[in-house]
């Protein structure tokens, strides 16, 4: 990608709040209250779609968010009572994926201000963060007999098939972990001009272990009082053998971009993030 993504984790010391929302909207707020460029960044219509910006919510340990986890499919109605409130002190993670070259200087200028600490009005509270610690991480796969994709925070995926039929509706999502689904976004930012290929190419390149019907599974979250749901857990894929190199190459790509970028719709707002590793 010719360092043109950066992933980066902030630690933060964050004062004392409640809140029964998802996290990654006081994430955002923090930013923008850290430069209020970063308003535009996440608003505005000028920047191109998808996002170049990939938010996470709180982080310690786990990702920080009101949830209920299916684990029983017998059992996977939504919920029907509001979530009980999170208490959030102390430190925490999040991280930053953003493709540098156009929001970097932003990002950075909104580090800068958090060193000094800023103070944020976040529903009825008060809340003081500074930053504790700055990180950038290096994340590569290279070629290698199979994956495997941890669903770090919810992610929900763009359906590529209404592109290639050049179907003018609403934008569908998808939950199904087939890999045109997963990547279609990281396609659509790499390789525009070839994307309908890509999107075949990549379907006929990695397998689906059959255990990812046990290690993938539902979440639902819950954002602006509602609860909706989205893929967590993991899924393992095999690379098919005798590829040609530019197929291969290919792949590698998308799946190092999904890396720093995450993958699926709503990056920008704390969904998608992705950790993808390499197995032999």
């Amino acid at each position: 990608m010719k360092n043109t993504y950066k992933l980066i984790r902030i630690t933060a010391a964050v004062s004392k709040f409640i809140t029964a929302d998802y996290t990654a909207k006081f994430v955002k707020a923090v930013l923008i209250k850290a430069n209020k460029y970063m308003e535009e960044v996440f608003e505005s219509e000028k920047y191109p779609s998808p996002k170049p910006i990939l938010i996470t919510p709180l982080i310690k340990e786990n990702p920080v968010y009101p949830k209920v986890i299916i684990r029983n499919f017998g059992m996977s109605e939504k919920p029907k009572t509001p979530p009980k409130p999170i208490e959030i002190y102390g430190e925490y993670d999040f991280f930053i994926g953003m493709k540098s070259d156009i929001v970097e200087p932003e990002v950075m200028k909104a580090v800068t201000s958090l060193m000094g600490g800023v103070k944020v009005t976040y529903g009825n509270f008060e809340v003081t963060v500074k930053l504790k610690g700055f990180e950038e991480i290096e994340r590569k796969v290279e070629k290698a007999r199979s994956y495997v994709v941890k669903f770090v925070t919810p992610a929900v995926f763009r359906d590529p098939f209404e592109k290639i039929a050049d179907l003018k509706t609403e934008k569908i999502r998808r939950f199904i972990p087939f890999p045109p689904f997963i990547f279609s976004v990281n396609i659509y930012e790499l390789f525009r001009a070839t994307y309908k290929r890509d999107v075949i190419r990549l379907a006929y390149s990695l397998i689906e272990s059959h255990n990812n019907l046990n290690t993938v599974t539902k979440v639902w979250y819950y954002y602006d009082k509602e609860w909706l749901p989205g893929v967590i857990g993991y899924a393992k894929f095999f690379l098919r053998k005798r590829l040609s190199k530019v197929t291969v190459d290919k792949i590698i790509e998308i799946l190092n971009h999904a890396n720093v970028m995450g993958v699926g719709t709503g990056r920008a707002a704390g969904f998608g993030f992705v950790e993808i590793k390499s197995k032999t």
